[in-house]
């Protein structure tokens, strides 16, 4: 019998070699297959093993059943008439992520292999309602009591059906928009699902903090609407539901608070934010700040005066607030920071007090309006209305007034200081003191204080030090960031926020996790990482300094830097331990410092520096989101051309102690340019001046700056002295305020590109008789004496006098400072130098910028021994070098012709011998080279991922590893031993825990569960049809329980789903009737036509739905099958054994 023109023989013949092909390259040309993705929670998003998903904010109670729901295709969707829209949109949008259609129901429907989504809120009395407290009458649901009393509160249950019930997803809210959260948790499962089986488990969820968001309240330019649209809309994935509408600069909400808004910004800019909030939850709150009375605003202010002036302004906010209101604002927020205090003259009752009574009375009039259809005219209006008071820091004074005020009302505190802190302690007395818990305004990451400095910085972290642990339910009433006017990067602390007003974090490591899977979800809204959000992660741990511009005092903090007036932040700290910046950076800087590197201290910080600039380069490849690249595309180039700079010094240091001077200085010429070119990336700040973008400010930056100052120093011979070799000190002046360069250490650090800015104590000006010094740990043989200050005109002094000190503490003037930028002195004949000052003899006007001073040491002559020169030479000759990467080779070279030079140097001081028999004993420990594999090889053997067949997950960390590991191979002459080893075990590691995309497993398993009703009935059907049935069941069952962990091939399971849907299509009553076919509805699904379970699309063998008459033939198919499906997991564990 011909079928399609092809035998049965032939047909089974070529499906046999198929599979054979299938198994074969499954056992020979890929990885063994893992039973979960490998790698921290961040590269993984799902710990598979354990059945537990990475949720963000996590959940504050989740259990966690045997077994697991698989998707189907199709999904009946039953959602209470009180779950609005947006609420709606997010239900769809979650199982759109996997392809399943839906059918609304009104009633739940029972009938089993069908899955059904429920979706409701608590109390209702719904359908919804009714059947989640049915479920928990009868134990199959546990829900603790107090659950639905709380913030937010929501649950998620998934449930397995069974032979007489459908599979179930539940999610029961307190209101909507807990239903809502719940379905955002939904969707974040089903992102990082490997295939289609949701874990068993009911998630009992809420928010330990009422109100969770952030506000546009910085000094800076003002986001756009769009900038503003797209936040909200991504906050809504984080659970948040604030967005205070508050920007400076926008005149209508402080300055000419009564003006109303045209038609256009009400259709082209409120609308459409207003609109955005309310889809997302992330509320549109609008705020005026109508108390301001300075500047623009003096004399506008809204007035207390009388009692006519205060009811017409009263009904002039009313008739502000109502604008937006009409526009689809559902949120209001009255601000009085950085105003007048009007309490204070006229006294709180009777001024905030009473205009939040009137304001509250307005709002619930306005929630009683009602449509001619009876629903209500301000739907979603909230009574909720944030109020910031004029002294908004709180320093613990009493404020009982606060009890007075509405409890709809929640007040804006900062946290006992400008850049505050949300701690327990700060709370615990404010609530104490008022009898109200605070609504914390967290100034972080706001950067604003960039409008000081002479850089523009990015704040990707801090929030050891300004989001406290240890806080618990109910402490906040309230917690909202105020970020940076760069609003992409601000998602960084948003999210974090997002995850601690949720969740209050306990600990630490708590807030360091969070930082830690932060990247994805910020790049590209997902828990799985990816080669670009791993890259800006690398970056931003050296990007979380805040500058808060001594706004606040000193603080007695070792996260403080009083120096440069900024949170430290944790900068340059890996939280995972794997790439040690801060440690390894600060010992070479100290080395660097003191004059001490050697080529082998290089090593490791060049390892930190072409990570991060591969980090830029993937980051700048691979952006997550456009939005997000536009607005720090500035500080990517600058990481690219800093850490080319640093890259090109390294190189420079260890020519240079190899002695090859010349090469060194073309070196060193090419990352200076680099490093000069890192400041020509450019943002505009507050003030629309152009400041350069900058990163790595604590640990990375600094140690360029000491590279090149090192280099320098070895390449011109210079001996000036090095930081613990001479101190700074002033008399009448100090650090200027509000700069960076204020570090003494500029002014003798060697560099003439670094400065000490300094001013006089309650002046923009440097008093008469203040003095600069710099005194010598030993005293010193001196001639000559250099002075560089700022340029003629500029910061400089120009009436001043310069004099050395002798060892017997003798001061002796050299000569006049005149004001020109650089003036060496030359004394007639070398003297003994313990210190050297400049005094100011005239006030200025100005400040004072000093970029060097010292006196040049001059080398005594004495004996000169080059006896171990020599024999070091010899030796050095006689190093076997040929396995050693080409820079220790190139080393070794440059050493030992730089010590034959000083070997036959006549003029050579004992100082140099000696510096020559060191470059040399430090050259001959060269670096072993890598020669395990060769980029060629590694080519060949590159796993691709084309037709998706590996979880995103999984194949992204081998993606990542494999581009690590094959850009060191690019330069395997220079690769070390040791770090192509570290590579190659990441990159086996990687490709060894590659995991097959479960989807064609998981239909398998579905197909095998929906054909259950077929088992045990053999008398109903023919002989003939009921053994194809049994025989293809048995071995799709067989190949499941042989594949635990999901390690066989998808088109092995493919072929036998099809085999096993072909077998139940041919199955034939015994009575001659039409068989009934469990999961149908009435004239739908037909068998193997879009069987709930079976993935669209699919190309099914026998399509015609015609089976052979021959039972032999598929029987041999299917027995071919399983062995050779078998084989393929057998070799697949076998592989795993072995590698």
């Amino acid at each position: 019998m011909r079928a399609n023109g092809n035998s049965t023989h032939e047909i089974l013949g070529k499906i046999v070699t198929a599979i054979a092909s299938i198994a074969m390259t499954a056992a020979f040309a890929v990885p063994a297959m893992a039973a979960s993705d490998s790698g921290t929670a961040a590269d993984s998003g799902t710990t598979q093993q354990s059945g537990q998903y990475k949720i963000y904010p996590q959940p504050q109670n989740t259990e966690y059943g045997d077994g697991s729901l698989i998707l189907r295709d199709k999904a009946n969707t039953v959602v209470e008439p009180g779950i609005d829209s947006a609420t709606k949109a997010r239900l769809n949008e979650a199982l759109k992520l996997k392809g399943i259609e839906t059918t609304a129901a009104d009633a739940v429907p029972e009938t089993a292999y069908q899955l059904n989504v429920l979706v409701g809120i608590n109390g209702s009395n719904g359908v919804v309602d009714k059947y989640a407290k049915q479920l928990i009458a009868d134990g199959t649901l546990k829900v603790d009591d107090s659950t639905f009393s709380k913030n937010d509160s929501y649950v998620l249950a998934v449930r397995q059906g069974n032979a007489k019930t459908p599979d179930t997803i539940l999610v029961l809210g307190r209101d909507t928009d807990s239903a809502f959260y719940g379905l955002t948790t939904l969707y974040q499962i089903f992102q990082q699902l490997p295939g289609r089986a949701v874990s068993n488990l009911t998630f009992s969820d809420w928010a330990d903090v009422k109100s969770r968001g952030f506000i546009e309240g910085y000094y800076g330019s003002p986001w756009s609407t769009k900038d503003r649209v797209n936040l909200m809309t991504w906050g809504g994935y984080y659970k948040m539901n604030t967005y205070v509408y508050a920007p400076k600069d926008d005149p209508l909400h402080r300055n000419n608070w009564r003006g109303l808004y045209t038609k256009d910004q009400i259709e082209n800019e409120i609308k459409p934010q207003a609109d955005a909030g309310n889809k997302s939850k992330v509320r549109f709150v609008y705020a005026l700040a109508p108390f301001h009375n300075d500047g623009e605003a003096r004399g506008k202010h809204f007035r207390f005066d009388t009692e006519e002036h205060y009811q017409e302004d009263l009904k002039e906010l009313k008739a502000k607030y109502m604008q937006t209101i009409d526009a689809g604002v559902r949120q209001i927020a009255l601000l009085a920071d950085d105003s007048t205090d009007w309490g204070a003259q006229y006294g709180n009752d009777n001024t905030y007090v009473r205009v939040l009574k009137d304001l509250t009375d307005w709002i619930h009039e306005l929630q009683q309006e009602k449509n001619d259809d009876g629903t209500a005219k301000y739907e979603g209006l909230k009574d909720t209305i944030l109020y910031c008071p004029a002294l908004y820091s709180y320093t613990g004074a009493g404020d009982a007034w606060y009890k007075d005020i509405p409890s709809n009302v929640q007040i804006v505190m900062t946290g006992g200081r400008t850049f505050g802190v949300a701690s327990k302690d700060f709370a615990d007395t404010f609530t104490k003191n008022t009898g109200r818990a605070p609504f914390m305004w967290i100034n972080w990451p706001c950067s604003d204080m960039n409008r000081n400095t002479a850089y523009q910085y990015l704040v990707m972290g801090g929030q050891n030090n300004f989001l406290k642990p240890g806080a618990t339910y109910g402490t906040y009433d309230g917690i909202m960031l105020n970020p940076m006017q760069q609003s992409e990067p601000s998602k960084q602390g948003i999210f974090m926020a997002a995850d601690y007003s949720w969740n209050l974090w306990q600990s630490e490591k708590d807030g360091q996790q969070s930082w830690e899977d932060s990247f994805s979800y910020i790049d590209h809204n997902s828990p799985i990482a990816s080669k670009g959000s791993r890259g800006l992660r690398d970056l931003a741990m050296n990007m979380r300094i805040l500058n808060d511009g001594g706004i606040d005092g000193a603080h007695k903090d070792a996260e403080y830097d009083a120096i440069n007036k900024w949170w430290i932040n944790n900068e340059s700290v890996d939280y995972t331990g794997k790439l040690d910046v801060k440690g390894v950076l600060t010992e070479l800087k100290g080395k660097l410092d003191g004059g001490t590197a050697t080529a082998a201290d290089f090593s490791q910080a060049l390892t930190v520096y072409t990570t991060l600039q591969r980090a830029a380069k993937n980051y700048r490849a691979n952006p997550g989101d456009k939005n997000m690249f536009d607005q720090i595309e500035p500080w990517i180039s600058y990481w690219d051309d800093l850490t080319a700079s640093a890259i090109d010094y390294i190189t420079a240091a260890k020519q240079a102690l190899a002695g090859d001077t010349e090469t060194a200085k073309a070196t060193y010429a090419t990352a200076k340019a680099a490093f000069a070119k890192s400041d020509t990336h450019t943002i505009a700040d507050y003030y629309q001046r152009n400041k350069p973008a900058r990163g790595g400010l604590v640990i990375v930056r600094p140690t360029v700056q000491a590279l090149d100052s090192f280099v320098k120093a070895k390449t011109s011979g210079s001996v000036t002295p090095t930081p613990s070799a001479a101190t700074v000190s002033t008399n009448g002046v100090g650090a200027a305020a509000w700069h960076e360069n204020v570090d003494p250490k500029a002014v003798i650090d060697g560099d003439d590109s670094t400065f000490f800015w300094m001013q006089s104590a309650g002046c923009d000006c440097v008093k008469a008789n203040a003095a600069l010094t710099v005194t010598y740990a030993e005293a010193r043989k001196a001639k000559e004496f250099r002075f560089i200050q700022a340029e003629k005109g500029g910061d400089t002094i120009v009436n001043g006098k310069i004099e050395y000190q002798d060892a017997d503490g003798n001061w002796t003037k050299i000569g006049d400072v005149n004001g020109n930028q650089k003036q060496i002195f030359t004394l007639d004949s070398a003297a003994t130098v313990k210190a050297v000052r400049i005094t100011n003899l005239a006030q200025t006007s100005k400040w004072w910028k000093v970029y060097d001073l010292s006196a040049t040491k001059i080398d005594e002559p004495g004996t000169v021994t080059k006896d171990a020169l020599n024999a070091k030479i010899a030796e050095a000759e006689k190093v076997d070098s040929a396995d050693w990467t080409k820079s220790s080779r190139e080393a070794l070279a440059g050493a030992i012709a730089a010590a034959k030079a000083v070997a036959a140097d006549q003029d050579a001081t004992q100082a140099k011998v000696d510096a020559a028999v060191a470059a040399l004993e430090s050259a001959m420990k060269g670096v072993e080279r890598y020669t395990a594999k060769t980029a060629d090889q590694l080519k060949a053997e590159h796993v691709s991922n084309d037709n998706a067949t590996y979880t995103e997950a999984s194949y992204n960390k081998y993606q990542s590893a494999y581009d690590d590991f094959a850009a060191a191979l690019a330069n395997a002459d220079d690769l070390a031993k040791a770090d192509g080893e570290a590579l190659e075990a990441a990159y086996t590691a990687a490709k060894s825990a590659l995991r097959y995309d479960q989807s064609a497993r998981d239909y398998a398993q579905l197909a095998l569960n929906d054909a259950e009703p077929y088992v045990g009935k053999a008398s109903e059907y023919t002989k003939d049809s009921y053994a194809k049935f049994t025989v293809a069941y048995e071995a799709l069952s067989k190949q499941l329980k042989a594949d635990p962990n999901g390690e066989g091939d998808p088109a092995t399971y493919t072929a036998l789903r099809a085999a096993l849907d072909k077998a139940i299509k041919g199955l034939v009553k015994s009575d001659g009737t039409e068989p009934e076919r469990p999961g149908e509805k009435p004239g739908e699904n037909k068998p193997g036509e879009n069987k709930p379970g079976e993935k669209p699309g699919v190309n099914k063998p026998g399509a015609d739905g015609k089976l052979s008459n021959t039972g032999a033939d598929v029987f041999g198919l299917i027995a071919a099958m399983t062995m050779l499906a078998a084989a393929g997991v057998t070799m697949a564990c076998l592989r795993k054994r072995i590698g």
